[in-house]
Formats: C-alpha cells, structure tokens, sequence
C-alpha cells in the first residue's frame, strides 16, 4: 500500500512540475535552474573560500569525535528517546523530498518574491549535492553502524555500509544555512532544532556514531557554499553577509623589526 501511494505522489508531482504554470514561470524552469545551481555546486564548493574555514574546522571536529565516538554512542544508547526526538527524526526522510523547494518555489511565484525561489533553487542544489557525497563516501568502509538492527530500506538502498557521514541529518541542516543565509539566525532556529533533535535521535537509537553526524552536517556546509557562489546572489541576510562576505584575508605583518599574523577585512 506505501509503494502505491509512493509511486501515485511521484506520478501526481512529476506531471505537476512538467505542466504546472504559475505567473508565466514553470516548475520545469524552477527544476532545471535547481539542477544547474546542483551542477555548478557540486565543483565550485572547492573554489569558495568560506570552504577553507569549514574545512578547518571539520578536521579537529571529526579527529575528536571519530576518537570519542565508541564512548558517546554506549554512552547515548542508554538513554530514552523521546517522542519529539523520534519524529523528528522520522520526518526527516520525507524532506529528502524536496517538499519544502516546491512549496517555496509555488510561493515565491505567486507572489512575485524572487529571493524566495533562489532560496527554493539554493535549496533543492546544495541538498541534493550533500545527499550524493554522502552517499558516494559511506561506500567507503569507514565504520559500520553501531546497531543495525531495524533498518529501513532507504538506510540500505542508497547508501554503502559504512555509516559515515550521516545523510539522514542533511535535509536539516542544508534548511538551516540555507534559511541563516537567506533570512537570517531567527529563521534558522527551527530548522537548526530539527537538525539537533535528529542527530541526537540517530546516536541514541545506534544507527550512527558521532563522526557520522558532523560529516553530514559538514558536506552540508560545504555543498551549500558551493551553491551560494553559483547562484550568485546578492540579497542575502546582512547577519550572513557579516560572517560570510568579508573578503577575510591572512597574511604576515613586519613592524619595527617584529614579524606577526595579519588579517584584514572588509567592513
């Protein structure tokens, strides 16, 4: 019965984004515009710089939790899991779907808001970028899951043996930077506490470790950059544009002899 309503859902939202028309703009457009943003994501992630200050944080991030990760999993697999944690985390399959681009997608055209369908675009590109990294990396035979008992078959299907990096945790956390670089931290907090919630679930429940959590969240940093850089976007939050477009530069300083790091910035 799930697989008939499965295949009616895909069957009802494919023929949707073919035919659909909203103000003279087509889902069809809005769909290769994501995939192209997808396409040009998935290499300009290693030209953007904000990249390099996520990859230097992901490396003592991951040392430490690949270190630790046996001793917090026996550690969080002896707690309860509550039932906002545990629907959290079975939501989180459904947004692989990209329910969330379409409704936005349908709302920014309606109502002529182009910084929604970037978002809508960003999303879709940067989303799907993390969830086939994470996918090509887990059949690499890093770990197995600590419990694999109980595994749905999307757990199994798409992805190799090897538990790391989580792709369960990507569709929250790609909704959380994407919402941070759009509408600021206050839009972010939602999503951010499902990102959380689920991560926390996916521990306790002994179907990832630590390290399979942070390398989820950190090709979602990484995919998501690279789509920002595609896209090209110039509204985004001032909150973001503070971190994020500074222009930050490093480099060594001589005064009076006396050689020291400098950094420079734009205001």
């Amino acid at each position: 019965m799930r697989k008939i309503l499965f295949l009616c859902f895909f069957f009802f939202f494919s023929q949707t984004i073919i035919a659909g028309e909203l103000n003279g703009s087509t889902y069809w457009d809005g769909l290769k515009k994501s995939f192209t943003y997808l396409y040009q994501g998935s290499y300009m992630q290693f030209q953007e710089k904000n990249n390099l200050y996520y990859s230097a944080a992901a490396v003592p991030a991951l040392w430490y939790s690949f270190d630790q990760d046996k001793r917090i999993s026996d550690n969080a697999r002896t707690k309860s899991i509550p039932k906002v944690m545990q629907l959290s985390s079975d939501l989180a399959p459904v947004m692989g779907f990209p329910v969330i681009s379409f409704a936005a997608f349908t709302y920014g055209v309606k109502t002529d808001n182009p910084k929604m369908v970037q978002f809508a675009e960003e999303y879709f590109g940067a989303m799907y970028i993390a969830f086939l990294e994470s996918s090509l990396l887990s059949r690499i035979q890093v770990h197995r899951r600590p419990s694999e008992k109980n595994l749905a078959s999307i757990e199994t299907k798409l992805r190799g043996d090897s538990s790391f990096p989580s792709g369960h945790v990507i569709p929250y956390a790609t909704l959380a930077l994407k919402t941070f670089q759009f509408y600021g931290p206050y839009a972010a907090v939602a999503p951010t506490a499902l990102f959380v919630l689920t991560s926390m679930q996916r521990v306790r429940d002994g179907k990832h470790y630590l390290s399979d959590i942070v390398g989820g969240f950190f090709l979602s940093t990484w995919a998501s950059e690279g789509v920002r850089r595609a896209g090209n976007f110039s509204d985004n939050h001032p909150a973001y544009k503070f971190l994020f477009e500074r222009n930050v530069a490093f480099g060594i300083i001589e005064y009076e002899g006396t050689i020291g790091p400098r950094i420079t910035f734009d205001l």
